[in-house]
C-alpha cells in the first residue's frame, strides 16, 4: 500500500507500488514527471473505444442532462475561471478572444464563454457529446483526441485563418490520457505567445484523502484505474506545465468533498450518500453565489489551493513569449 508520504509530490522517491484502489489492487508507477501513472498502460485502441463510444453512453449516461438541469449553477462556477483567464489577457479585445476547450463534452462551458464575447472551439473524443455541442450550441468541434488535431490542416473551418488561440481550457482530461506530456506540449503549441491555459485535474493523494485512509481504514477509492491513468496534485501539475513553457500565474481548488467523509458521511461505496454530499456542496456554493459573494468563494478556493486541499487542482499558466 502506498504510504501517505509517497504522494504525487514524492513520486520520484518510489518506482512502483501496488495500492488497494476502487476496483481492487492497482499498480502505479512513478512517472518521470513527478506524478503517478497506472501500469501497465491500456492500448490506444481500447482508449478510443472507451471515450469515442462508451463513456457517455454508459459511464456518464446522465451527464448531459444533469449539466443542462444545473446550468445556472455551473455558469456561476465557470465565471470564476473565466474571470481568471480574462484578467490574464487584458490586452486582447473582447470580440477577438478565442478559446479552445480540450475535452469540451457537450459544449456547455464554451457556450458560457461565447455568451461573454468569446469565440469558442472544442475538441471532444465522444461522438455523442460532440454532436450535442454542435447541434445544441452551434459550436465548431473536432471529434477526436487532442493529438489527432492539426491546426494547420483544419484551420479553414476551425479558426478563421489558423491563428493560435488566446486561451486553452482543459479540465478533467489529463488523468485519462496515455501521454500527458505530449498533450500539454500540443496545448502549448496551440497557444499564442502570452496566451494562457487553464488546466484542472483531480487533486489525488491529498491530505484529506490520506487522512481518511490512515484514520478510517479506507482504500484509495480515488484510484479508479479503469478510467484514471494518471494521478496528479497541484505541484506535479504545475511542473508538467512548466516543462512545456507554461508558467503558473494563478491556482484554484474546488470544494474539498472528502471533508464529509472525515465528518462521518461515508460516501465510499454508498452512492446515495455521495449524491447527498454533492447536493450539500452545491447548496453551500449556491448560497454564496446568490448572496453576491462569488469573489469570496473564489478567494476561498484560492486559499484551499495554496494549502493543497480541494478535490481538484486548477492551474492558470501563461505561455512564454
Amino acid at each position: 500500500m502506498l504510504e501517505a508520504e509517497s504522494s504525487a509530490q514524492a513520486a520520484s522517491e518510489a518506482t512502483r507500488v501496488t495500492i488497494d484502489g476502487l476496483h481492487g489492487p492497482a499498480e502505479l508507477r512513478a512517472a518521470a514527471g513527478g506524478y503517478w501513472e497506472v501500469w501497465p498502460r491500456p492500448t490506444p485502441e481500447s482508449q478510443r473505444a472507451l471515450y469515442g463510444e462508451q463513456f457517455y453512453a454508459q459511464d456518464k449516461a446522465t451527464y448531459l442532462d444533469d449539466v443542462t438541469r444545473d446550468r445556472a449553477y455551473w455558469d456561476a462556477i465557470w465565471s470564476i475561471r473565466r474571470g481568471m483567464i480574462e484578467a490574464a489577457l487584458p490586452n486582447v479585445a473582447v470580440g477577438d478572444r478565442r478559446i479552445l476547450d480540450v475535452g469540451c463534452s457537450g459544449g456547455f462551458l464554451l457556450d458560457h464563454f461565447q455568451q461573454h464575447g468569446w469565440q469558442g472551439f472544442g475538441i471532444e473524443p465522444s461522438r455523442q457529446a460532440a454532436r450535442h455541442a454542435r447541434e445544441r450550441f452551434g459550436l465548431e468541434v473536432f471529434c477526436g483526441g487532442l493529438l489527432d488535431f492539426d491546426l494547420e490542416t483544419d484551420r479553414e473551418w476551425r479558426t478563421e485563418g489558423g491563428e493560435p488561440f488566446d486561451a486553452v481550457h482543459c479540465a478533467q482530461v489529463l488523468e485519462h490520457v496515455l501521454d500527458p506530456e505530449a498533450c500539454v506540449a500540443r496545448m502549448a503549441a496551440l497557444l499564442a505567445p502570452g496566451g494562457v491555459a487553464f488546466v484542472e485535474v483531480p487533486n489525488d493523494f491529498n491530505v484529506l484523502q490520506e487522512t481518511a485512509r490512515t484514520k478510517l481504514g479506507k482504500s484509495a477509492w480515488w484510484v479508479a484505474s479503469d478510467h484514471h491513468l494518471n494521478y496528479f496534485d497541484a505541484t506535479s501539475l504545475a511542473a508538467l506545465l512548466a516543462r512545456h513553457g507554461l508558467e503558473e500565474v494563478d491556482r484554484v481548488a474546488s470544494f474539498p468533498i472528502e471533508m464529509f467523509l472525515l465528518m462521518g458521511d461515508d460516501y465510499v461505496g454508498h452512492p446515495e450518500v455521495g449524491s447527498a454530499c454533492h447536493g450539500r456542496r452545491m447548496a453551500f456554493e449556491r448560497a454564496l453565489i446568490e448572496a453576491g459573494r462569488i469573489d469570496e468563494l473564489a478567494g476561498l478556493y484560492r486559499a484551499l489551493a495554496q494549502a493543497g486541499v480541494g478535490r481538484t487542482a486548477g492551474i492558470l499558466a501563461r505561455k512564454r513569449r
